[in-house]
């Protein structure tokens, strides 16, 4: 405890000399005034050596534990995040939508391969699969070299009646979302009774959805364990293979979820947003610590810290946890289009969900126009190690910014160090003893500075886009291919 102390106090300091540091070159209309920068000294110390981020973490993770969107869980969670709020002195209510279906395991799945042996899998339901018949299936297993269309129509005929077995090798041949999502959408139309996908080694799960919509699959879906996979190929290798297995998954359409929206209001520019948000569901297997747990405790530590100085900023800061990401950004997709009215009075949206590890900056997803501006808050962040500035798009379908994105608003998402993340990501071992403090407290730092100078600030972030200039971003991430899926399957505002 001594050692974090001494560390943090470390960082306090460092970040007091930056904050009277020359700033970078900016645009000349976006500034922040010293009044500002000495309520975010005092907002870093705060949450640095003062913070409930860590303890707001453990809650979530170990007092609730894991939160599929709309199970008892979630509901849970729901109604804890409505506490804290309050605690805070805030007002605060939940906006609901609708999700086409609730799915989670009644029991653990069970399956073992039939011929030529006997081999009992580690095998787990796919999420939002549906349950298998009474029985199970049993069926002869076919291979997926490939997930494009022609090579599977040139399956189609030894794919009906079978169970089809996709693995790592089928998936990195299609690893852009339209292309692994309408390959597997034209897979499950072929007549197969199953499909069998790759799960994580030494037989561990790593959770999944494969579509947008929050919609039950057409057909039984599992994960695999890494091993089992590779055994199946081998045997396939020297004759048929034959697996039957067992799913038993409670579903139910059509439910209600609700986002959790609480404010901090503003004073001279009140009716302008600046919008700070994270998911508050999470997969099963483990508690969801850090995927998002340690988003939402942020979000709540932000909140928390900002009340705590006593100076609202100029531009009401909304904070908004989100259900349904873990399903293709359902929450965020749908508050979007709830809120498409006046979108335009949101200046910026902030989303944190990559974990714990150090935050380096944050993520632009290739828009030039933010870079600028945040050269005016880097020396604000550089004392902590995270005013850097990141225009790589891999993660540009992957959060709760995109249905922003896709309106034009000025969208930033944490950067951090992503090693440990992915090693836990929708695990079992993704669980509240892989926080380190001191590393969740830096990040909430990165946040509560970025959300404050953003709202304090005389001047707009960055300019809106328009669908011409939209479209043009896409186009020059890269992605222009996913953008038109996404957009053709309804999973857009």
């Amino acid at each position: 405890m001594r050692a974090n102390l001494l560390l943090c106090s470390a960082f306090w300091l460092c970040a007091s000399f930056f904050l009277h540091a020359q700033q970078l070159d900016a645009p000349a209309n976006f500034s922040v005034p010293p009044a500002t920068r000495e309520a975010i000294r005092n907002l870093i110390g705060e949450t640095m050596l003062n913070g409930k981020s860590y303890d707001y973490a453990r809650e979530l993770a170990d007092g609730i534990g894991p939160r599929l969107t709309g199970s008892a869980n979630y509901v849970r969670a729901v109604t804890w995040a409505q506490e804290q709020f309050r605690a805070l002195g805030m007002d605060v209510h939940t906006e609901n939508w609708t999700i086409a279906a609730t799915w989670e395991p009644d029991i653990p799945a069970v399956g073992h391969i039939v011929t030529p042996v006997d081999h009992t899998l580690h095998i787990y339901a796919a999420g939002w699969s549906p349950s298998t018949r009474q029985g199970g299936v049993n069926g002869k297993v076919i291979y997926i070299p490939s997930l494009d269309l022609p090579a599977l129509d040139a399956q189609r005929a030894e794919l009906a009646g079978a169970i089809a077995l996709v693995d790592d090798a089928t998936l990195a041949k299609s690893p852009t979302t339209d292309k692994l999502f309408s390959g597997l959408e034209h897979l499950r139309s072929l007549s197969v009774v199953a499909i069998l996908l790759p799960g994580g080694p030494n037989g561990t799960e790593e959770l999944d959805c494969y579509s947008y919509t929050g919609a039950i699959d057409l057909v039984p879906e599992a994960e695999v364990g890494e091993e089992d996979v590779l055994l199946m190929r081998r045997l396939l290798q020297h004759g048929p293979v034959t697996v039957e297995f067992t799913l038993k998954n409670r579903i139910h359409k059509d439910v209600q979820i609700s986002n959790v929206v609480a404010e901090i209001r503003g004073t001279e520019l009140y009716q302008e947003v600046v919008l700070v948000g994270a998911h508050l569901d999470s997969w099963q297997p483990g508690t969801g610590a850090q995927d998002n747990g340690t988003g939402v405790a942020s979000l709540l530590e932000t909140a928390r810290a900002i009340q705590a100085l006593h100076r609202p900023p100029k531009r009401t800061i909304r904070f908004v946890l989100f259900g349904g990401e873990e399903e293709g950004m359902l929450g965020s997709t749908a508050y979007a289009r709830q809120h498409r009215a006046d979108i335009d009075k949101i200046d910026a949206v902030l989303i944190t969900d990559s974990g714990s590890e150090p935050a380096k900056g944050w993520y632009v997803m290739g828009r030039e126009s933010e870079r600028e501006p945040l050269a005016a808050i880097s020396p604000l962040l550089a004392g902590i190690g995270a005013d850097g500035v990141s225009l790589d798009t891999q993660y540009i379908f992957e959060s709760d910014h995109i249905g922003f994105e896709i309106l034009g608003v000025p969208s930033l998402v944490l950067w951090t160090g992503m090693d440990k993340y992915m090693s836990l990501h929708h695990k079992a071992s993704d669980t509240f003893d892989s926080i380190i403090p001191k590393d969740l407290a830096q990040g909430t730092s990165v946040i509560a500075v970025a959300a404050y100078a953003l709202a304090d600030s005389s001047h707009s972030f960055a300019p809106h886009l328009s669908p011409e200039e939209v479209d043009s971003m896409f186009r020059q991430s890269g992605h222009f291919d996913e953008y038109e899926y996404l957009k053709k399957v309804g999973a857009l505002p």
